[in-house]
């Protein structure tokens, strides 16, 4: 079984705590190279722990780390889309080369103005 020390974070969670270190900064907890040194294990923290060693003697703020979820990864899900939502995404993705054979046949630059026109139309068949 992992810990919940050993599991990997992101750049977020990087970020989180990076801002909490420049806040004990600006508060006077850390001088300027003992926060360069904690800015620089906190750029490269791989997993919580990394992160966590970095605030054991210091108050909040703290990175915020959610405890991790058993039974693996979730993933986000991607909205549903039915079957206007696919006719609108075909016809967007169509656009340019009905713009441009419509160019080839007629000659005429205007016919390019058939992008947004159709990007407005695949616009309404989505909503």
């Amino acid at each position: 079984m992992v810990d919940d020390g050993d599991i990997r974070i992101g750049s977020a969670e990087r970020d989180e705590a990076l801002a909490a270190l420049a806040e004990h900064h600006a508060a006077g907890r850390l001088d300027a190279n003992e926060y360069e040194d904690r800015r620089g294990r906190a750029t490269d923290a791989v997993v919580r722990r990394d992160l966590t060693s970095l605030f054991v003697d210091l108050p909040e703020p703290r990175p915020r780390l959610t405890p991790a979820r058993r039974g693996g990864v979730s993933r986000p899900s991607a909205p549903h889309q039915g079957p206007r939502g696919t006719v609108a995404r075909v016809l967007l993705s169509l656009a340019p080369f009905i713009a441009l054979a419509a160019f080839l046949r007629t000659e005429s630059w205007l016919v390019f103005l058939l992008i947004p026109v159709m990007a407005a139309i695949a616009k309404a068949i989505d909503d």
